[in-house]
């Protein structure tokens, strides 16, 4: 039977779907699209740059305070750009391909945690991201963070693990950003006591996995782990998209 309330809904969504490609199409015209990496034309990520995203790195965990650290990407030269680029400068398309590049980091991760998991009671794995200052939030107008997290969380599911995502981390104010903090001292100092549990009842006795987008010097991820220690949760591990590769951390 026709159905003209139906009708009219698929005529609007067609006409979205035209208007929202002709924008896109001016756009381009306007500001044409290039590679976040290298800037070759008409390419969101060249191949050569979508590559560099899936060459996991790990880093020393025991500076980090967790029993794993592994990043996507060495932080430098395509990877840096591509990552300021989503990061500083709201290129959300990259949304997804970082997304995939986190989320297949999931496989080997599930087997890595696997015997930290096997003693403890069958809890959740709760996704938490490093938090941001609330003066980045409102420059970002996002967590940026989000649709990263989600990706993973749908890989470890695939992997037959209960995981779900929990913002469970808040920052105090602090004026300077992470990467322009040098050092692992300053950086140290610039956080010191700023991260802290929203709602500990949230965490208590849950394994947890921190993500953050870049590892530098390691500072975010100890006071993460230190907090979530405080509110009686068990970091497992520290993941981010990329991290300065050690004995690299002031570059």
């Amino acid at each position: 039977m026709y159905n003209p309330s139906s009708a009219s809904s698929r005529l609007r969504r067609a006409a979205y779907a035209v208007a929202s490609a002709m924008a896109g199409s001016a756009l381009d015209l306007l500001a044409p699209r290039a590679c976040a990496g290298c800037d070759r034309p008409d390419l969101l990520l060249c191949p050569s740059c979508r590559s560099l995203l899936f060459r996991p790195l790990s880093v020393p965990a025991p500076a980090y305070a967790v029993g794993l650290a592994l990043a996507c990407a060495p932080y430098r030269g395509s990877v840096r750009r591509i990552i300021l680029s989503w990061k500083d400068h709201d290129n959300r398309p990259l949304d997804r391909p970082l997304g995939q590049a986190m989320a297949d980091l999931a496989p080997a991760l599930a087997r890595l945690i696997d015997p930290l998991l096997r003693p403890k009671p069958a809890r959740a794995i709760l996704v938490v991201p490093a938090p941001s200052s609330r003066a980045s939030l409102r420059k970002r107008g996002r967590v940026h963070l989000e649709p990263i997290l989600l990706s993973l969380v749908q890989a470890l599911q695939r992997q037959g693990l209960a995981a779900q995502v929990e913002p469970a981390l808040i920052m105090n104010s602090v004026r300077t950003k992470s990467v322009q903090a040098g050092g692992r001292r300053n950086r140290s100092r610039r956080l010191a006591g700023r991260i802290a549990a929203a709602d500990p009842s949230r965490l208590a006795g849950h394994p947890v996995l921190m993500v953050d987008d870049i590892i530098t010097t390691g500072s975010t991820i100890r006071q993460c782990a230190r907090a979530l220690e405080t509110a009686g949760a068990l970091p497992l591990a520290a993941l981010a998209l990329a991290a300065v590769p050690p004995g690299h951390e002031d570059l």
